[in-house]
This record gives structure tokens, sequence and C-alpha cells, in this order.
């Protein structure tokens, strides 16, 4: 099946919806279950890429067509929402949303409601609508994140977190479970918690301005793999212990080579899949469901070669394949 994965709003999807089955064969040509609206929360890291590319793969198994918009940076709610709103016009039966402000959705899911769309979050929750949810606990991952560097430290030291935005509750979820995990250990001191840095790898001169103010650190826990790449750059070969979240491959080559203690194996692909997977399943039984937790794995250099995260990719290509 055909999909469409745009930044840009207007015209160009519209046409694309329009001319979707130009030059097709007759099997490319046959006609969808069901149209998913997708907006991501960017477009620009291997996260994101992966998401979409777990989305198109479960499309295409159910025969259903995804549009896929993402503004350019996780910050940008104005041009989200703006998204939103034009997917709603659209003749989509369900739309899936990675909410940049858990906080603030109230009002497209009215609209979606009035035009009888059901909305799903996935990847982040949307706190101020109850919304059917398709990702990791970021709760537990914390938790689990800050057990690790936990036991790595022998249950003493000072540390640091530095996080995405806590306008989105997958961070803040994050921040809650480890600060939860460090009450368990009182000779571990949070020195300070730093917010914002959604999709942002965190700039040389920040560290250095960190460490200039907390020279004592023994680790940092980061929200996302974007910004731990940042830190771990910047405090290599200090023997300061990073942990973050998400399981991409330039993070999995972090443990491998040292520069990560720890990773909470959120897989994007397997959050985009499992996100189409649910939201067709919905539509055909024609109920409205609850949330759908995704296991996670915390990944260390004991347990990294057993990961694999493309395996679900390969297996549906070999059954595509037999069929």
């Amino acid at each position: 099946m055909k999909k469409w994965q745009i930044g840009k709003l207007g015209l160009v999807l519209l046409a694309g919806l329009l001319m979707a089955g130009c030059g097709k064969t007759k099997e490319e040509a046959k006609a969808p279950k069901y149209t998913i609206g997708v907006v991501t929360k960017s477009k620009s890291s291997e996260y994101w890429m992966s998401v979409c590319s777990g989305m198109e793969d479960a499309a295409e198994k159910e025969n259903a067509e995804v549009v896929i918009l993402s503004p350019d940076s996780e910050t940008d709610q104005k041009t989200q929402k703006k998204m939103i709103k034009d997917l709603l016009k659209m003749p989509i039966n369900a739309l899936a949303v990675s909410t940049v402000n858990s906080y603030d959705n109230a009002d497209y899911i009215e609209l979606a409601k009035n035009r009888g769309i059901e909305v799903y979050a996935y990847d982040t929750p949307v706190s101020d609508v109850v919304l059917p949810y398709v990702g990791i606990d970021d709760e537990k991952v914390g938790y689990e994140l800050g057990q690790a560097m936990a036991k790595k430290l022998n249950g003493t030291g000072k540390v640091a977190v530095i996080a995405g935005s806590t306008t989105q509750a997958c961070h803040e979820k994050r921040i809650l479970g480890f600060k939860r995990c460090m009450e368990e250990y009182p000779d571990i001191q949070i020195e300070v918690v730093k917010t914002g840095y959604s999709n942002l790898l965190v700039s040389e001169q920040d560290m250095k301005e960190l460490l200039e103010e907390y020279p004592d650190l023994d680790g940092i826990m980061t929200t996302s793999a974007v910004t731990a790449l940042g830190v771990a750059e910047a405090t290599k070969e200090s023997g300061i212990l990073v942990v973050t979240v998400d399981a991409q491959e330039d993070s999995i080559e972090g443990v491998k080579d040292g520069k990560f203690l720890a990773v909470g194996a959120q897989s994007g692909y397997d959050i985009g899949y499992e996100t189409i997977e649910y939201m067709i399943e919905s539509l055909e039984k024609n109920e409205i469901p609850g949330e759908k937790i995704l296991d996670t794995k915390i990944l260390t250099i004991d347990n990294i070669d057993e990961y694999s995260p493309k395996k679900k990719t390969q297996n549906i290509k070999k059954s595509q394949s037999e069929s």
C-alpha cells in the first residue's frame, strides 16, 4: 500500500490521496480497509523514523493506509495541532497522536469526536483527556534505570537528571520513576534535574556549565537517547555513568562501546507497529479499547547481544514472501 510521510501541509497531501491508485498493479490498487491518520512529534531522529517504519509495515500487512505528518521539532505544538486538524478534515477512520503537550489536547479531541473519529495516544500518554494508549510504562522504565545505576554505584554517589519537556508525560513519568528508585538509596543524592531537552542534543557548553556547578557527579539519567548521545560525548573519559531510554541503533552501540551503562529498550518500531495493529483491531471490533502497555527491557553490556529490535520486521517480510 502507498504511504505518506509529510512535514509540509496543504495541497501536496491532498493531491497524494487523490492519486493514490495511479500507476499501480491490480493487486496494489486494492482499496484499503481503513485509512489511519498519524501525527508524530518530529521526523528528525532515528527513533521517529523507526516508529514510522513500524506503522507502515503494520498497515501493509493489514491492507490499510497510513497518512503520517511530522513537525520538524518535538516542541512545535502549534504546527502539530495544525497537522492534527488538517488530518481531521480528511476521510480517515481513526487518528493516532504522539502529543507534544500531554496537557493540552481537549480541543482537537472534541473536534474528532464530533466527526466520529476515534483518537489514540501512542508513545506519549495524554493527561487532560482519557484516550486509548499504546506504549511503554514510562515510570517503570525510569525506576529500572535507577536500579541499574544504583547497583553500579554500590548504593552511593551523586547523580543528575537531564530530561525532555515535562509537558510530555513520558518524560515526566520517567523522572518520577527514577526519583522513586533513588528514595530507596539514601546515600545517592540527586543533585539537579534539568528539563526541556526533547529531541535536542545537549551542547558541550551545557555540559561544561553543569559540570562546573556539580563537579562530583557520578551518574546522569536522561529521558531520551538523542539527549544521552550529547551527554555521553560531552562527558567521555570522565567516568560518569549515563543511562537512558530508546533502543535505536546508536544507543545500542552506545551500550556496546561503553558510552551508556544501560538503555531502557523502548523500540520505536514496535510502538509504531503495535499502534496500527491495535487501532485496526479496535475498528474491526467496533469498540473503544483501553491501554496497551508494551514490554521493555533494561539493556546492559551483559544482555545487549540478545536484543534484536529488527526481528519483527524480518518476520513480517518473511511471512509476506511465503504467502
